[in-house]
């Protein structure tokens, strides 16, 4: 299943609710001015957008491991924050890759992966501007474009289902602006049509993400607060 309606309808939800969000904070702050709340002890955010780079890392005896070899990528993340430090995210981003082995996937030269995925996780707040989070996802979206050797703007596609495990750590610049540092372990599982033989080295391939970039924070309240206080 395509997530391209699970996304569209999530952009939509999301929009709706920081309109909320942005109503029921500029109302709250009105109806506080006097009590001085500091950035130091009202760390709760509604959510960020996020934009970086990584650089994807091919692992294990597969399609992946032996025959590609991680250039870059880049990604954009919305992540909105449900309940206090529970959060609910969307990935979308792609990685670029080289052929390193045509015998073991085909006559290419290069691929690229594009991906998109909705996480869920849990964020800790350990010291004072440190914000260290891990995530999983279960529902995702792959497809590679995969270049042939002799040309340069033909390519063959394969798609597959992605599963997401990761962990990130974010400085805080600011009250809304932030940098930071992530990681993730991927897999996907392909539906590439091969003999029996190769049915086991294509069907799943699994590689690992290390990322920096940028991050700028939305509101001061979680979803669940816009509605309850």
């Amino acid at each position: 299943m395509s997530l391209y309606f699970p996304i569209k309808t999530f952009y939509v939800a999301v929009f709706v609710l920081f309109a909320f969000n942005a109503f029921s904070q500029s109302s709250s702050e009105k109806d506080s001015v006097s009590s001085n709340i500091s950035y130091e002890n009202n760390r709760q955010r509604f959510g960020f957008f996020s934009m970086g780079y990584h650089n994807p890392n091919t692992t294990g005896d597969n399609f992946m491991g032996d025959g590609l070899q991680g250039k870059s990528g880049f990604d954009f993340k919305f992540q909105m924050y449900v309940y206090k430090q529970f959060f609910l995210g969307l990935y979308t981003g792609a990685s670029y890759f080289d052929v390193k082995d045509v015998e073991l996937v085909g006559n290419y030269k290069k691929s690229t992966l594009n991906e998109s995925y909705l996480y869920i996780g849990y964020e800790f707040l350990p010291a004072d501007r440190m914000r260290l989070g891990a995530l999983a996802s279960f529902y995702g979206d792959s497809r590679f474009k995969n270049y042939y050797s002799k040309t340069s703007n033909v390519y063959q596609v394969d798609k597959g289902n992605l599963n997401t495990f990761g962990v990130y750590f974010n400085y805080e610049l600011s009250s809304h602006f932030m940098i930071y540092i992530d990681y993730a372990y991927r897999t996907t599982k392909t539906e590439i049509n091969t003999s029996t033989e190769l049915n086991q080295f294509f069907e799943k391939g699994k590689y690992h993400s290390l990322g920096i970039g940028l991050i700028f924070a939305l509101g001061s309240k979680d979803v669940l607060s816009t509605f309850i206080d």
